[in-house]
């Protein structure tokens, strides 16, 4: 008997420690509202801001949370980061978003490929450890990525410079030319 009260308290603490474990994880507003900067691709190709799409897509607020915040706590608690597409790459000109979880191009750079795939793995316990400063950081360079490789790379345009050079000229010389002739 003595035997069994032991395994049913150890039993207890174990899922009472598990459950204090899981309990979810809330951004302040300000880290979340920073994360909801972040540019996600929605299944149609649809380019926009999460805080934008979140918008347009859930109901509104909590009395205590912002849409931000659920939003959050749904992407760090509940795995949503796995298909989340807010990882931008440029392919001959063509930018292409995808989740931590996609299948990535062959082609893709291998620096490329581990940031994908591990920055999510190295964020979570920086929230977990409620070190907000450090999250914000990761979430600009986040943003660096997406302003970096997201943006699709046009031919270079030729410089206007010759012709604004071309075009002084011209209007020096006419400008004399009418000088003279007033004189």
């Amino acid at each position: 008997m003595r035997h069994i009260t032991h395994i049913l308290l150890t039993v207890a603490v174990a899922l009472c420690g598990t459950a204090a474990r899981s309990t979810p994880c809330m951004l302040p507003k300000a880290t979340a509202a920073h994360f909801c900067r972040l540019l996600v691709c929605d299944g149609e190709g649809n380019i926009s801001p999460i805080s934008s799409y979140i918008r347009s897509h859930q109901t509104s607020p909590s009395d205590s949370l912002t849409q931000e915040q659920m939003f959050t706590t749904y992407v760090f608690n509940y795995d949503g980061w796995k298909t989340l597409r807010i990882f931008p790459h440029n392919a001959a000109g063509t930018v292409s978003w995808y989740a931590a979880t996609d299948t990535l191009p062959a082609g893709m750079e291998t620096e490329h490929r581990k940031y994908i795939r591990e920055v999510f793995l190295h964020l979570l316990p920086e929230i977990e450890a409620a070190n907000w400063q450090t999250v914000d950081a990761y979430i600009d360079r986040m943003l660096q990525y997406q302003t970096t490789f997201g943006a699709p790379q046009h031919p270079s345009t030729p410089s206007l410079w010759p012709a604004v050079a071309i075009i002084a000229i011209l209007t020096l010389l006419l400008l004399t030319a009418f000088a003279k002739s007033s004189s």
